[in-house]
């Protein structure tokens, strides 16, 4: 292709202002997932230390499950409504990938963008939720949208929550990273707080 037809030739500085800004969202991707797996590895040890209970200590494991599966109809009706509203959001269409996700109501969404050059990576940052209700929202969304959760876990140490969220389905993969405070400085994505950053990571399978 002539210069004259190609807009990227005729726009070099434009080329290098979108690799940077490429490199820095997967900076803040890659420091979300790092922050994710040293507090699931924390959480690990903990519950292998755990693991070495007492016998009482299961007995007593066994008793309170025993009184919580006695609970009232009341009380599963309560919890089938707060999977409900949860489960309430909006559907989003990754760039790049004839795939559609759900977002929680509330979240601000501040980039959804290709990782790489060949586009085969998306990257879906918002803020304003919190890893709690990260957790609770794509726990109930994601089955009946057709995608399979295969890993889950949610994470508080030291009053910082962290969600890790793993799933696959329509033809894609995906994680979900979601902390309570970012991880060392400012992001530097424009829009982006420091506080409940949740970004979700998508491939072809």
């Amino acid at each position: 292709m002539s210069q004259t037809c190609d807009p990227f030739a005729i726009r070099p500085g434009w080329r290098r202002s979108r690799l940077s800004a490429v490199n820095t969202y997967r900076n803040v991707a890659a420091a979300l997932a790092a922050a994710a797996c040293l507090s699931l590895a924390a959480c690990s040890a903990g519950i292998t230390t755990a693991s070495s209970a007492s016998a009482d200590a299961a007995n007593s494991s066994r008793s309170a499950a025993a009184v919580a599966s006695s609970a009232s109809a009341a009380a599963i009706a309560s919890a089938s409504a707060s999977a409900s509203r949860a489960a309430a959001g909006r559907m989003l269409k990754v760039t790049g990938l004839s795939a559609t996700i759900p977002v929680p109501t509330g979240a601000k969404i501040v980039a959804n963008m290709a990782m790489n050059v060949d586009g085969k990576q998306t990257a879906i940052f918002f803020d304003l939720v919190t890893p709690a209700k990260v957790a609770s929202f794509y726990t109930a969304a994601l089955p009946p949208h057709g995608y399979k959760i295969t890993a889950n876990s949610l994470i508080t140490q030291t009053g910082s929550a962290v969600a890790f969220i793993q799933f696959s389905g329509h033809g894609i993969k995906g994680t979900i990273d979601s902390v309570a405070k970012f991880p060392g400085p400012n992001p530097g994505i424009p829009g982006l707080d420091r506080k409940n950053v949740t970004t979700v990571t998508v491939t072809p399978r």
